[in-house]
This record gives structure tokens, sequence and C-alpha cells, in this order.
């Protein structure tokens, strides 16, 4: 008898526990976004800005981050990064939108070679503004058809 009600007793907590692990994951990938990916994205912004006469945005949505840039009236990308659901957490992930002159073309793109197995801690700056830059000289690379539009 005695060790029924502290089975049910740990069944309750345990729940409990659960419920703050998914809270505890959202406020880790909360502060992932608002150390790391919100400071990387904003300083490619400044430089797209500041040096390259682009009309560079960063917007912080509540489980997101998106950089999106503009060349005059066309946006070049719109790079979000935002969460990926993995069988131990929470991971981002960068949804990547990219103008191919005249249809936008979608990518994914996880920080790191192995897509599940690294703590979000792993993920650095250099690795949001890396993933940025490979899909951004995509976008260069095939803008010279968009010269004559």
């Amino acid at each position: 008898m005695m060790a029924d009600w502290r089975n049910e007793l740990n069944g309750i907590l345990g729940g409990k526990a659960r419920v703050t692990r998914a809270e505890q994951e959202n406020a880790v990938f909360e502060e992932f976004l608002g150390a790391t990916a919100m400071p990387a994205l904003t300083e490619v912004a400044e430089e797209l800005n500041g040096k390259h006469g682009r009309d560079a945005q960063v917007r912080h949505a509540p489980a997101s981050v998106t950089l999106s840039v503009r060349s005059g009236d066309t946006e070049e990308i719109a790079f979000r990064v935002m969460k990926h659901f993995v069988p131990n957490g929470i991971l981002p992930r960068a949804e990547v939108r990219i103008n191919r002159g005249q249809r936008f073309v979608k990518y994914e793109c996880m920080f790191k070679d192995d897509p599940q197995n690294y703590p979000i801690s792993d993920v650095a700056k250099d690795d949001i503004i890396g993933c940025f830059i490979k899909y951004y000289k995509m976008v260069m690379d095939g803008g010279a058809g968009n010269a004559a539009e």
C-alpha cells in the first residue's frame, strides 16, 4: 500500500517535470534567438545597409528571427531562424527563401552537420552568418539574369 501512493506522487510530479522541461527548452531557444541569432543577423544587416546599398531588416517574432534583404523593390532573400524539434529538444534551423528571378526558391538549413546530436549552445553567431552567406551567394550567382529586369 505504502509504495502505491509514492508511485502516484512520483507520477504527478514526474508529469509536472516534463511540462517544465518543455518550458525550459522554449526558454533556452528564446535565449538563443536573443543572444545569438538576433546579434548575428543584425550585424549582417548593418553591413548590407551601410556598405552595400541594401535595405536589410531584422524582425524578432515570438519564436523566430528573420533577416530580409531588399535591393530596390526586389526582395533578394528572407532568412528565418526558427525552431526545429528533435527527439531530445529544440534546435534552430534556417528557413531560407531566395529570389531566382521570376520565382522564389525555398531551402532549409541546420547549422551543424549532425542535425540531431548537439546542444543548442554549440550554434554560434558564425554558424548563422556562414549559413546566410552561403545562400546569399546563391542569390548573387543567380542574379546575373536580373540586371535586365
